[in-house]
C-alpha cells in the first residue's frame, strides 16, 4: 500500500506523516494514500456515468468521494454482477423497487438453474411478469394458477402420504394422531367409492356416515375383512375429531377454490416437471390462504425428503406469515424477492430479528432498490457494514527567500467508522438503480 506498507492506517499515523513531510508534494502523496485506503476499506463501486456526489450523499469535497469507478464493457453490468462467477445458482435476496425491476434481477437465478439442469419451484402471489420471464429463460415450465394448470396435490401419492400431508397442514391446536387416523380412513373410503382424492370430495364426504358405507362395501365384498378392520379401526380411533377434521377440510377446500378455481382436467404434473428439470410456478394467491399455503409447503418438503433436488424462488410472500417457509428454505438454494423484505420478516412480532439473521446468513448476493421505509433502509445499511474512514484537513503556507523561509500548516485529522452505504442512499435510489452487494464488493448500477 505504498508509503504505509502493511501498517494499520490511523489518524495518528497520518498526522505524524504530515508533520514530518517536507514539501507540498509529500503531503499530496499522503492525501492520495489516505484516499486510497478509504475507498479500499469501503469497497464500493459505481459506474463512471453515475452522479457519485448525489448517489453517496457526500460533500462537495472530492476527497470525500471514496468510491471506485467500475469500468464495465458489458451493456448489462448489473446483471453480470448478480450473475457472479459461479455457474451454479446461489442464494439471492432482492428487495425494494417495483415489480419489473425485481423480476429482472431474478432472471440470472432462473437461467443459471436451468443451464445447470436444476429444476426450479417458484412460489409467487400473482406475478405475471415473473411468469413471462420464466417463459423466456427456462427449458420447460408449468404454471399452476387459476385459469392455468390446476394444483393436483395428491397425484400418485399413497394413502399414508396424503394423510400425512393433510395432518401436517392442520392448525396446531387441532392436529393429533387421532385426526390423522380419521383422515386415513376417509382417504381409503374415497379411493374405493370415487377412485380419486380431491379437495372437493374430501370436504363433501359425510364423515358421520362412513361406517354405514364401509359396512355396505363389506356386504358387497368390495373390501376384504382385513381392509374392513383397518379402516374401521382408524375411523373409531379418530371419531372424536370429526368436527375439527371436517372444519379443516371445508376451509382447505374454500381456499383451494379461491386460489386455483374449480378443479379441471388440466391438472399439474409436478413429478414430470421435476424429472425434466423444468420450472414450476405456483400462484399461492394474495388473500388469507394459510391452509392451502401450509399444504403446498408441506408438499414441497415431502418431495425434498424423497431426495428430489430443486431450487426455490419466493416472490412477494410475507416470510414470517408462514412459519414453514424457513423450514423449506433451510439448507437449500433460494432466491427471495419482495418489495420490502425486512417488513415481511417482522409481520409477526419479535421473531423478525432471528428470521433476518437466518435468511441473510447464507446469502451470496443482495440486490437493493429504493426503499420507502426508513426502517428497512436503516436495517440494510447496518447489514452492509461499516468502514474505517480517515479525514484530513490542512491549511499549508510555504514561502522561501534568499535569506529565510517559512512553513506553517494547520492540520486536522480525524477518523470514524461509517456505513459503507448510508440509509439515505438506499431510500433515495433512482428508479432501476440498484445497490448490489456480492462477493466482489458493492456495486451501484442500473438494472
Amino acid at each position: 500500500m505504498g508509503w504505509f506498507g502493511s501498517a494499520i492506517l490511523t489518524a495518528n499515523v497520518v498526522t505524524n506523516l504530515i508533520n514530518n513531510a517536507r514539501t507540498k508534494k509529500d503531503i499530496q502523496r499522503i492525501y492520495q494514500e489516505t484516499y486510497d485506503a478509504n475507498f479500499k476499506s469501503r469497497a464500493v463501486l459505481a459506474l463512471p456515468h453515475l452522479d457519485k456526489t448525489q448517489l453517496l450523499l457526500t460533500s462537495n469535497d472530492s476527497t470525500e468521494n471514496d468510491i471506485y469507478d467500475y469500468q464495465a464493457s458489458s451493456n448489462t453490468p448489473a446483471l453480470d454482477y448478480i450473475w457472479g462467477e459461479s455457474g451454479l445458482p446461489e442464494n439471492v435476496i432482492i428487495s425494494g423497487g417495483n415489480q419489473s425491476e425485481r423480476v429482472t434481477a431474478t432472471m440470472p437465478f432462473v437461467r443459471k438453474s436451468q443451464q445447470a439442469n436444476i429444476p426450479v419451484i417458484a412460489l409467487h402471489s400473482g406475478n405475471r411478469e415473473l411468469e413471462n420471464m420464466i417463459v423466456d429463460n427456462s427449458i420447460a415450465y408449468e404454471f399452476i394458477a387459476r385459469g392455468q394448470k390446476y394444483y393436483d396435490a395428491f397425484r400418485a401419492l399413497p394413502v399414508d402420504d396424503v394423510a400425512y400431508l393433510l395432518y401436517e397442514s392442520m392448525p396446531d391446536d387441532s392436529a393429533s394422531p387421532s385426526a390423522e387416523a380419521l383422515l386415513r380412513s376417509l382417504l381409503e373410503m374415497l379411493l374405493r367409492v370415487e377412485g380419486k382424492v380431491t379437495f372437493q370430495n374430501l370436504a363433501a364426504y359425510p364423515l358421520v356416515r362412513l361406517m354405514d358405507e364401509l359396512n355396505a362395501l363389506k356386504s358387497s365384498e368390495a373390501v376384504t375383512n382385513e381392509e374392513f378392520d383397518n379402516i374401521s379401526r382408524d375411523y373409531m380411533a379418530g371419531s372424536t375429531e370429526i368436527d375439527s377434521v371436517r372444519t379443516f377440510l371445508n376451509k382447505l377446500n374454500r381456499q383451494a377454490d379461491n386460489v386455483f378455481g374449480r378443479a379441471t382436467p388440466n391438472t399439474s404434473n409436478i413429478k414430470k416437471m421435476l424429472k425434466i428439470n423444468g420450472v414450476i410456478a405456483i400462484d399461492v394467491g394474495t388473500g388469507n390462504n394459510d391452509y392451502i399455503m401450509s399444504l403446498i409447503l408441506n408438499h414441497l418438503m415431502f418431495i425434498q425428503s424423497l431426495g428430489q433436488k430443486f431450487v426455490i424462488l419466493i416472490d412477494g410472500i410475507p416470510l414470517s406469515k408462514f412459519n414453514k417457509v424457513s423450514d423449506l428454505l433451510r439448507d437449500r438454494v433460494y432466491a427471495i424477492s419482495h418489495s420490502d423484505f425486512v417488513s415481511s420478516l417482522y409481520s409477526r412480532g419479535n421473531s423478525g430479528e432471528n428470521l433476518f439473521a437466518e435468511m441473510t446468513g447464507p446469502v451470496n448476493t443482495i440486490v437493493l432498490f429504493s426503499h420507502k421505509s426508513g426502517t428497512s433502509s436503516q436495517k440494510w445499511s447496518e447489514h452492509l457494514g461499516k468502514y474505517h474512514k480517515i479525514r484530513i484537513r490542512t491549511n499549508i503556507s510555504q514561502t522561501s527567500s534568499f535569506l529565510m523561509g517559512s512553513n506553517t500548516r494547520g492540520i486536522s485529522v480525524d477518523e470514524s467508522d461509517e456505513p459503507r452505504v448510508r440509509a439515505e442512499t438506499i431510500s433515495m435510489l433512482p428508479n432501476s438503480l440498484a445497490c448490489i452487494n456480492g462477493k466482489q464488493g458493492i456495486l451501484f448500477a442500473e438494472i
